[in-house]
């Protein structure tokens, strides 16, 4: 990938004192400077090559405005390139969020599943159960039956016994009182 930067070369002059034999001597110098942009996103201590435009156009030939626009639509392929990488960035960053809330899901499905499938089995305990029950229920409820009618039948039973006895009684108080009655008369 070409990054080109277009940026025009800065001069000074910069003054330096030296001793030399003794002497103070002034030297005089140029210094260059090429100023860079933070949105060119440059690190510290990167090496770099600048070409002056001079060369590019000897390079290119005497279309030094197709070179240019060349260079810019380089730039320009850089500037979406990198618009391709933040998307692409941004892009896993959502397929690995996205990762996990299904990992979460999978994980909450097989819980409930697991947890279904205990309270059916549960359910078909309880069924079975209650099937039993009933069957049970019933076989009290004949033998409930059968008890209430043997005791409706006893108690028929004994009130007929009781009147006959209270039939008895009769007779005998009646017997009784003519004979007491008799033996008072006696006296």
């Amino acid at each position: 990938m070409v990054k080109v930067i277009k940026s025009a070369v800065k001069c000074y002059k910069k003054k330096t004192k030296k001793t030399v034999g003794g002497k103070k001597k002034i030297y005089e110098y140029n210094q260059y400077l090429v100023p860079l942009k933070r949105s060119d996103k440059f690190e510290c201590s990167e090496e770099v090559f600048i070409i002056p435009q001079k060369q590019i156009a000897e390079l290119v030939g005497e279309d030094l405005l197709m070179a240019e626009d060349y260079l810019k639509n380089l730039g320009a392929t850089n500037s979406h390139l990198e618009a391709y990488e933040r998307e692409l960035a941004e892009l896993e960053w959502k397929h690995n969020e996205l990762s996990k809330s299904y990992k979460e899901l999978v994980s909450k499905n097989s819980k409930n599943n697991k947890k279904l499938r205990l309270e059916t089995e549960q359910v078909k305990i309880l069924e079975s159960d209650k099937a039993r029950l009933m069957s049970k229920l019933e076989e009290v409820s004949d033998i409930h039956k059968d008890l209430k009618k043997n005791y409706e039948l006893e108690t028929e039973k004994v009130k007929v016994l009781e009147e006959e006895l209270n039939k008895d009684k009769d007779i005998w108080t009646s017997l009784k009182s003519r004979l007491g009655s008799k033996k008072d008369g006696e006296e």
